[in-house]
């Protein structure tokens, strides 16, 4: 199991904005994931994303409301994209994924140079043009994981920073599972 802990770095946001906090996802293999993110107090929606294959829900933590969903296949992945691409965009930058960055750009031939130090960690830079925009990843020398990943394309750029990549984890299925006290729906 993993634990990954992010924040949008670009487009920039307002300090202290919801768009500008943390959101931290956990992933066991292929069938689990959850992802948390920080209060939108303005909008009232603490939202939680808890995948169970085929089983899904989508929870506001604020009023204690959610819908579950079951995937109705054929496949029964649980996704982690890591870019906001146009809805039902369905190219290779879909399958850039929280967890699977590695394997991706290694995937895709992505070319390795020294990369820049990042509040004094040095550095592999990843680079990569798919789908017509530039992917670059930064990954910790000595760790391996990674340290940021930018998007650059469309007249856009969207950079992320990794706050913290536990890899190894003990298997933990109560994350995988509705926090108890929700007024669930079903949906289709």
């Amino acid at each position: 199991m993993m634990k990954i802990t992010t924040r949008l770095i670009s487009p920039k946001s307002a300090p202290g904005s919801f768009s500008s906090q943390a959101k931290t996802c956990w992933r066991a293999g292929t069938k689990y994931a959850r992802v948390a993110e920080a209060p939108d107090l303005h909008n009232r929606i603490h939202e939680l994303v808890v995948v169970n294959e085929p089983d899904v829900w989508i929870i506001n933590l604020f009023d204690k409301s959610g819908k579950h969903i079951v995937d109705s296949g054929p496949t029964f992945d649980a996704e982690l994209p890591i870019f906001d691409l146009p809805e039902g965009s369905k190219t290779r930058l879909s399958k850039l994924e929280f967890g699977r960055e590695m394997n991706f750009m290694s995937k895709n031939g992505a070319k390795l140079s020294p990369g820049e130090n990042f509040e004094g960690r040095p550095t592999a830079r990843y680079d990569l043009v798919v789908d017509g925009r530039k992917l670059t990843l930064w990954t910790d020398i000595k760790t391996k994981a990674p340290v940021r990943i930018s998007l650059v394309g469309d007249g856009q750029t969207q950079t992320i920073e990794y706050l913290a990549y536990d890899d190894g984890l003990p298997f933990d299925p109560p994350l995988f599972q509705p926090p108890a006290g929700i007024n669930l729906i079903e949906s289709k």
